[in-house]
């Protein structure tokens, strides 16, 4: 009779191994699941306490019962039927608000290193009294965290926008911006911001000045830095004399527009005065400045007969890129004491500006 064979020795280290994965395994997704549970609170605690702080401030923040998701790689929470009105009266143009089918909070896990917010469905934004319906293929904003620090930089992307504008359809094609606020001796926000391929309302181009460079803006785009610490006081006069003493200052590293034959620039810093009036000095650059022109005056904004002179004067401003390229203009601009001058040239005289008391 023959004897059974003997289990492999390896058999019982094999069981325990796979044992101690099965146990560690469980323990992971214990672990994961109590850092869900208590990442969806932290979010749906934030957002609880940041809608009542606004409410004691006077806005109205309205919203449906948030929903919890995203395990087990991120902590979800999506906000239905969101509508955010600042302190204003809508029928007297005053405050703005936002409209939106579902809002988006998620932070990745186990890592929740930023803060993730998406914009889905048709949206609304209210400036003064005017409404503008719109909808998005993609609205996304990311807000970098760090441990016990508020956000200090955000990024936002919109990718087809279709807004119904009260003077017809605006739709761009890429909308994107990155601001970022330092808080050191001298505080200051810097702020960037790009629009590209926009379709402009008809509407729009029934002003003769804007005729001529037709409905396709092909890009705007900004880059600047507000300098100066701006104190919560009762009046904006007030804030605007509190931001001044503290050398408050607007610096716009680029402001550039490139809209038909029209492809311009703008670098400029810009101040208060001692009466609280504005005061800047830059220099405006135009890339193929003879083109430009006659874009003007085509459009009426430049006289046939003085466009000779006026293409005489600016090309003695303009020079040729030693790398090559098309002519660019280099035009002083300032504005002091009202007065608003173009080449050390005074051209006009602005109204003063009438701060609201209150």
């Amino acid at each position: 009779m023959k004897a059974k064979p003997s289990n492999p020795p390896h058999a019982p280290l094999l069981g325990r191994f796979l044992f101690g994965v099965l146990v560690l395994l469980a323990a992971l997704v214990a672990g994961q699941s109590l850092l869900w549970r208590w990442s969806t609170g932290a979010l749906a605690e934030g957002f609880s306490d940041w809608v009542i702080k606004h409410r004691a401030q006077g806005w109205s923040i309205n919203h449906d019962i948030p929903d919890r998701s995203g395990w087990p790689f991120a902590a979800r929470l999506t906000i239905p039927r969101l509508a955010i009105e600042s302190p204003g009266d809508e029928a007297s143009g005053q405050g703005m608000g936002w409209e939106v089918q579902t809002l988006t909070l998620a932070t990745p896990l186990p890592l929740p290193d930023a803060l993730r917010l998406e914009a889905t469905g048709p949206q609304a934004l209210r400036l003064g009294a005017t409404r503008i319906p719109f909808t998005t293929e993609s609205f996304t904003a990311l807000l970098p965290l760090e441990a016990g620090q508020p956000p200090r930089r955000a990024n936002a992307l919109m990718q087809g926008i279709v807004a119904q504008t009260p003077d017809g359809v605006l739709t761009i094609n890429r909308l994107g911006g990155d601001a970022n606020w330092v808080r050191t001796a001298e505080a200051a926000l810097t702020l960037q911001f790009a629009a590209e391929d926009a379709a402009l309302p008809q509407a729009w181009l029934r002003a003769p000045a804007l005729a001529g460079f037709g409905p396709r803006l092909s890009r705007l785009e900004f880059d600047g830095a507000l300098y100066g610490s701006v104190l919560p006081l009762p009046s904006l006069r007030e804030q605007l004399d509190a931001w001044r003493a503290s050398d408050g200052k607007l610096d716009v590293r680029q402001l550039r527009l490139a809209w038909g034959d029209l492809d311009a620039g703008l670098r400029l810093s810009a101040r208060l005065d001692p009466a609280l009036q504005p005061a800047l000095a830059g220099t405006l650059s135009v890339t193929n400045p003879n083109a430009a022109l006659d874009s003007l005056a085509r459009s009426g904004l430049i006289q046939r007969r003085a466009l000779d002179g006026t293409k005489f004067a600016v090309g003695m401003l303009t020079r040729r890129p030693t790398n090559g390229g098309p002519p660019v203009a280099e035009i002083p601009v300032t504005l002091q004491n009202g007065v608003v001058s173009v080449a050390q040239l005074p051209l006009s005289r602005l109204p003063p500006i009438v701060w609201p008391q209150h």
